[in-house]
């Protein structure tokens, strides 16, 4: 069997969605949503095709992308529908895909990958780690109270689709601001984010829109659905605590409802100190954004970290030959540098347990208890923790 990895044009749109959706074990036609949705923001020059033949068996894609980092931003690449037909699996392509597709990643001048398994056990052998976590939240309307009084002195209004187009990215932009692990939305990806909103590829019929302003000030939206007597929070973003509050009290004490559900949460949810009975709040955690850094010195430059201190890190990278090296990682005043040296490790790790740490989610001493770091220097372990550190988890609710 020989392979070949090409390029898309427009016209193979197609065929990945078929390769795709065949992945998934779900059927998909040139009229369903999700197929309008995602051509809009189809990259062709982004997505390779494996080929058997004038057949493709095969397909992986990635999409340009801005990513909240540790006290900055980065240039991603989302990698998304890596799919192998079942006629071809079992026999490397999918090796073969992902080593190709990183290659061009680096040429690209992209420091990071980052994706969201449909299987967790496939990902980490291509250097992938998995550096964040989202929660599916539900309670019962019942039990949902606040424990202090709270009356909004704002206003909540329902807004129709087009100016929801309009305004939720600037509430966006502001609500995301600090949280690692978050996108920068471009206009695209808005466009798709309306065309497919919802979680579970729900179609935009029955999704309201309202949003949360004070002196006509925009401070928060919230996007969401009824389903017989459950509400289903699709979106909730907020730039304060009064939106934050006002937004989830709206959503919590609707009328002719018994449950509430909401989807793609980050785990330090401040919901959870707000209410009354907290433990009424349900919360199952998924795992969400797996990092691989495609250019280890770059990706370390690029981050800041929580104290001033350096640490030299080994990273073992079987994938990727020209990220074998130890790094002398330094912070000081806010500035960061990352460079190659000779010196001797204090700490050895793989690349994928350096992209689980990476957006400050996952600290050191959990991966050294579970055999996956070397401490060599006595305590550096504990100097990590604290340079790898972040105010909040990292939260990424956007699907690709």
């Amino acid at each position: 069997m020989t392979i070949e990895l090409k390029y898309s044009t427009w016209d193979d749109f197609p065929y990945v969605k078929t390769i795709s959706s065949r992945g998934l074990n779900t059927f998909v036609t040139v009229d369903d949503p999700i197929y309008i949705a995602h051509k809009n923001i189809f990259p062709p020059d982004r997505n390779i095709m494996a080929m058997d033949g004038d057949q493709v068996v095969g397909n992986a894609l990635s999409y340009p992308m801005v990513m909240n980092i540790p006290g900055a931003t980065s240039k991603i690449a989302a990698v998304a529908s890596v799919s192998v037909q079942a006629t071809h699996r079992r026999k490397g392509l999918n090796r073969k895909m992902m080593k190709f597709q990183l290659e061009n990643i680096h040429e690209r001048e992209e420091p990071l990958a980052v994706l969201q398994a449909t299987e967790s056990i496939i990902y980490g052998r291509y250097g992938y780690g998995m550096a964040s976590f989202n929660d599916t939240l539900e309670i019962e309307r019942s039990h949902s109270k606040f424990a202090e009084p709270f009356e909004p002195s704002g206003q909540l209004s329902f807004i129709e689709r087009n100016e929801a187009k309009n305004i939720f990215p600037k509430i966006y932009s502001r609500a995301i601001l600090g949280r690692n692990g978050m996108i920068e939305r471009t206009q695209e990806w808005w466009e798709a984010r309306f065309d497919l909103p919802s979680w579970d590829n729900r179609i935009e019929t029955g999704i309201w829109n309202v949003k949360y302003t004070k002196d006509t000030e925009l401070l928060g939206y919230v996007r969401f659905r009824i389903d017989d007597s459950t509400l289903h929070v699709i979106e909730l973003m907020s730039t304060n605590l009064e939106s934050y509050k006002s937004l989830w009290q709206f959503c919590l004490q609707m009328d002719l409802t018994k449950n509430i559900k909401a989807y793609q949460r980050p785990t330090d949810e401040d919901l959870k100190w707000i209410l009354a009975d907290p433990r009424r709040l349900n919360a199952k955690s998924k795992d969400q954004n797996w990092v691989r850094l495609v250019n280890v010195q770059e990706a370390l430059t690029n981050r800041k970290y929580g104290i001033d201190g350096s640490i030299n890190i080994k990273v073992v990278d079987d994938f990727l030959d020209w990220n074998n090296n130890t790094y002398s990682i330094s912070s000081e005043n806010g500035e960061s540098e990352c460079i190659k040296t000779t010196e001797d490790p204090d700490i050895i790790l793989n690349v994928r347990d350096l992209g689980a740490t990476y957006l400050g989610g996952i600290n050191f001493s959990v991966l050294q208890k579970a055999g996956r770091v070397e401490e060599i220097s006595h305590n550096v372990i504990s100097q990590a923790n604290l340079m790898f550190s972040t105010d909040r988890a990292p939260w990424g609710n956007d699907l690709w």
